[in-house]
């Protein structure tokens, strides 16, 4: 167990059996915890969870998954509902955890949600600690950046980690107060919930490359060669633990999809691939491709193009939307979904139905929907 200290900071970083023990009963009577995470997405393929960061009783742990640790006790921590977890945007770690341990975070406090709902315009990590706390801490994009995957890790890149997790439940304290004053603590722990209940789908390399950007201008008779491609690409980046990107771009990818495969190919500017071996490994993927059968893509069902009369009612729908949010202080994209705000303009007799609808909150509709129904009706929108 070793402790660095640097200018009003100390943490301890936990990278054997021993210290993780000890940490694990010196947080076992925890009430509250602020987490983060650092993974290696920028750097690496698949991605890795590469450093947690912790902080409970006035204490900061920085524990260091890649040294095989048994993580069972940082797991049953975040799945315990009886101790909070403050977490600053938890999107990605919810999919980092669910993919890695397949666990569940359990009573959450995001305060990048809680500063929208009290009026902050700027949730960033950074901006939420300054304008609450009046701190302001290192948020270097050159270390945001780093392949923290790299051991040892620089003392620098520690206390950027530990900077992280240093302010959190101060910065919850004073947010949850804030939001229980205004009347919206409730909003908030709504879309924490949603936060954590979202999914992600599982990496597949036989779909995967629907992701690619611009695969939809892929000739559907030469999805199977894009198909093969993003194979060969994954492939290749967990051999070589890099990136996608790294490997072949998207763009590339898609244009030695859609390319004249009768002729050969010029192959120049893509690095190792243009060379032997790799360029017969990428010529018989592309053969592969071409003579696989077709590939069904999934049909995404097109909306029909709004008439004058509906435009006229979303944007009025929309003016709604933004007084609300105005007299709120809050962003008009918190009052209402807009893809619920389209179907009533296409329809306003469905505007019961969307008070059922998956994009719409149950605080929304406990707070807007009479207030709605009137601007609706008061603006002909029903007609």
């Amino acid at each position: 167990m070793q402790a660095s200290t640097f200018p009003r900071l100390k943490f301890i970083l936990i990278d054997d059996t021993k210290s993780m023990e000890l940490m694990a009963n010196q947080i076992s009577n925890a009430s509250i915890v602020a987490l983060d995470l650092e993974g290696n997405g920028r750097h690496r393929y698949p991605e890795r969870i590469c450093l947690i960061q912790l902080a409970v009783n006035n204490s900061i742990y920085i524990i260091d998954p890649l040294k095989k640790l048994d993580m069972s006790p940082i797991c049953d921590l975040i799945e315990n509902p009886l101790i909070e977890k403050v977490m600053h945007s938890v999107s990605y770690d919810v999919r980092c955890l669910k993919r890695e341990w397949g666990i569940k975070i359990n009573n959450l406090f995001d305060p990048a949600i809680a500063a929208s709902f009290v009026g902050i315009k700027k949730t960033g990590l950074g901006s939420v600690i300054e304008e609450v706390l009046g701190i302001n801490i290192d948020k270097s994009k050159k270390l945001q950046r780093s392949d923290w995957t790299i051991r040892p890790l620089s003392n620098e890149s520690l206390l950027y980690a530990a900077n992280d997790v240093a302010h959190l439940i101060s910065l919850r304290m004073t947010l949850k107060k804030r939001l229980q004053d205004m009347g919206r603590y409730e909003w908030a722990l709504e879309e924490f919930q949603r936060q954590v209940s979202a999914t992600f789908k599982s990496s597949n390399p036989e779909i995967d490359f629907l992701a690619v950007k611009g695969s939809g201008k892929v000739d559907p008779k030469k999805i199977p060669v894009l198909r093969s491609l993003s194979k060969l690409r994954i492939k290749y980046a967990v051999f070589r633990a890099a990136p996608l990107y790294r490997i072949l771009n998207d763009k590339t990818l898609v244009d030695l999809a859609n390319a004249d495969h009768s002729i050969p190919l010029n192959l120049d500017g893509l690095g190792a691939f243009a060379f032997q071996p790799l360029k017969s490994e990428l010529l018989n993927a592309i053969r592969k491709g071409s003579k696989s059968k077709p590939f069904k893509l999934p049909q995404n069902k097109k909306r029909p193009v709004m008439k004058p009369i509906q435009k006229k009612r979303l944007e009025l729908l929309k003016s709604w939307r933004s007084k609300i949010g105005k007299e709120l202080n809050i962003d008009p994209s918190l009052v209402w979904h807009a893809a619920s705000l389209e179907r009533i303009a296409r329809d306003a007799k469905l505007t019961k139905n969307e008070l059922n609808s998956p994009e719409v909150r149950v605080w929304q509709v406990q707070n807007f929907q009479t207030n709605l129904a009137e601007f609706i009706s008061e603006n002909g929108i029903n007609e």
